[in-house]
């Protein structure tokens, strides 16, 4: 079971689950590539990675898995004003918290593993700060410059998130049953409750304003990936996904870019590897947590 910790970084104060982890030698891990934090997206919280952690900290490495500003049990800004561009939420203020999350653990050059806008935060982590990271994982996520694909219009059209603000708490649940099908338990209904706040009156509130929801949105549109590639020194491995079939048109779409993406990491990265994750959902540390964590420990051990 991990160990729920809070720190303040960068002027706010910030969530850990700390699932521990990693073999010590006279007080100090043995090797950068032992130390591994991991990163959420956009919708989603530090327990995203609850059944891929475990796993990884087995396997002798320390693991801390981030809730992001305005995410799950961390502090949002008080100022949103936005000297990053971002309303609070660009990247130069998420890459400043993990570099203070880093720096509060102690740890030196970890491995930064991010999964969707998480993945987009270790890109450009690793391109800010090129000597203080020892590797980067990005699981569905990292290779797409939103900018280029789409204006800004439809980029608030197609991902901007349902309003689920005062949703009775009976109601979303059956929601999330219908949304989950077979998958559906009472751990994935934790991890999804993550993201929301229960109010008195028994409704639900995003902890995520709608608004900083899309101030994120709108970062990672303006977020160019190919401009970041060549400043990114360390390793880094693509997890991108194949979702199973059919696809409809958008998702053919989407793939097509993904495609494109993969190539142009392939030719502009000094060091990297792509591997596709077949038949796999973008939330696939939840569909298919033992292959996420299989895949970091193997990136982690080529490392050494």
């Amino acid at each position: 079971m991990p160990t729920d910790k809070f720190l303040t970084a960068n002027g706010l104060k910030l969530h850990l689950r700390d699932w521990g982890g990693g073999h010590r030698d006279g007080g100090h891990l043995d090797g950068d590539r032992h130390l591994i934090v991991l990163v959420h997206g956009l919708a989603s919280n530090a327990k995203i990675w609850d059944w891929v952690a475990p796993l990884v900290a087995a396997e002798s490495y320390r693991v801390v898995a981030l809730d992001q500003r305005s995410h799950g049990l961390s502090q949002p800004p008080a100022d949103i004003g936005g000297e990053d561009g971002g309303g609070g939420f660009g990247f130069e203020s998420v890459c400043a918290d993990l570099r203070g999350v880093i720096a509060g653990l102690n740890f030196e050059k970890p491995v930064i593993v991010g999964h969707s806008w998480g993945a987009s935060v270790a890109l450009e982590y690793a391109a800010r700060y090129p000597e203080a990271i020892s590797g980067a994982v990005l699981v569905d996520g990292g290779f797409l410059t939103l900018g280029k694909r789409m204006t800004w219009p439809e980029a608030e059209e197609r991902l901007a998130p349902p309003r689920l603000a005062g949703t009775p708490l009976p109601q979303f649940r059956e929601r999330v049953k219908a949304f989950s099908g077979d998958r559906y338990s009472e751990g994935l209904y934790d991890i999804i409750m993550g993201n929301f706040e229960v109010l008195p009156d028994d409704t639900i509130r995003p902890h995520l304003a709608f608004e900083n929801h899309m101030r994120i949105v709108r970062a990672l549109w303006e977020q160019d990936a190919e401009q970041l590639y060549p400043r990114v020194h360390c390793p880094a491995l693509f997890l991108p996904c194949i979702p199973p079939e059919p696809h409809d048109e958008m998702a053919a779409s989407f793939m097509h870019f993904k495609y494109e993406g993969a190539a142009l990491a392939e030719r502009l990265l000094p060091s990297v590897r792509i591997e596709w994750l077949a038949d796999s959902i973008h939330d696939v540390p939840l569909q298919r947590p033992e292959v996420v964590a299989r895949k970091i420990v193997e990136f982690a051990r080529s490392l050494g």
